[in-house]
């Protein structure tokens, strides 16, 4: 179970990125993700992974009749409740999700699923949380990007540009289980998953898969940041919704 958020070297970093305007959860991620979203009106939400609030908050003035966002990091919880909305806060990690007892319309999750080793554990406890007919969401990062372990003892970078072309490096898909990686702070660890052990899982836990959309950036989102064209060549975040039958 790891908490990077409450590591204030990281949370640091991760404020500064998020009040940029231009970053890839702006752009890409948070667009893709709201517009896969069922009405929301008169539905019981919770929200797994719901940092500093930002979706619960959405969700209220959407209409939903009740609001629980759950959260690993006292310090995203933090900022959530500063904002003393009617929404529940849980300071509660996703691993520990069969300590609710509840039932929702609607759970969501954005960018979160990739941090939990027992993916399976995770999806059976959504299961019970939801109501029959009821739609999860979810976005994560894409296996792709999850995939690929340099090798030991050498900085190795996945990516190459050619002639104006950028080509990357794909290796270990098959290869599921943690990953070291460092992004603000070294040491964060992520799980990668292939593409069919996420389908079959949630398959096997009663959902019908209703999307599958991959991450991508339009031209007015690669005129605001060019870099964000290489989404063409390697996606950065899978979006799935799934119904429970």
């Amino acid at each position: 179970m790891q908490n990077i958020y409450d590591n204030n070297a990281f949370f640091e970093e991760y404020e500064k990125m998020r009040e940029k305007d231009i970053n890839a959860n702006n752009l890409i991620e948070q667009p893709i993700f709201y517009s896969l979203l069922p009405s929301l009106k008169d539905k019981k939400v919770l929200d797994i992974g719901c940092g500093t609030g930002g979706f619960c908050r959405t969700a209220k003035n959407e209409g939903a009749s009740f609001v629980m966002g759950i959260d690993c990091s006292k310090n995203m919880l933090e900022v959530a409740k500063s904002y003393k909305d009617d929404i529940t806060y849980l300071n509660l990690p996703m691993e520990n999700l069969s300590k609710l007892n509840d039932k929702f319309d609607v759970i969501t999750s954005s960018l979160a699923f990739h941090y939990v080793k027992d993916f399976d554990k995770l999806i059976y406890d959504i299961s019970n949380l939801i109501k029959p007919g009821g739609e999860l969401i979810f976005s994560q990062e894409h296996p792709v990007a999850t995939a690929f372990i340099p090798p030991k003892g050498q900085k190795l970078d996945n990516k190459i540009d050619i002639h104006g072309k950028r080509y990357y490096l794909l290796s270990d898909y098959n290869n599921l289980g943690i990953r070291i990686v460092t992004w603000n702070v070294t040491g964060v660890e992520k799980y990668h998953r292939n593409f069919s052990d996420i389908i079959n899982t949630l398959i096997r836990h009663g959902f019908m898969i209703t999307n599958v959309t991959e991450s991508y950036a339009d031209s007015e989102v690669i005129k605001k940041e060019p870099k964000y064209k290489y989404q063409n060549d390697r996606p950065y975040f899978i979006f799935i919704s799934a119904k429970k039958l």
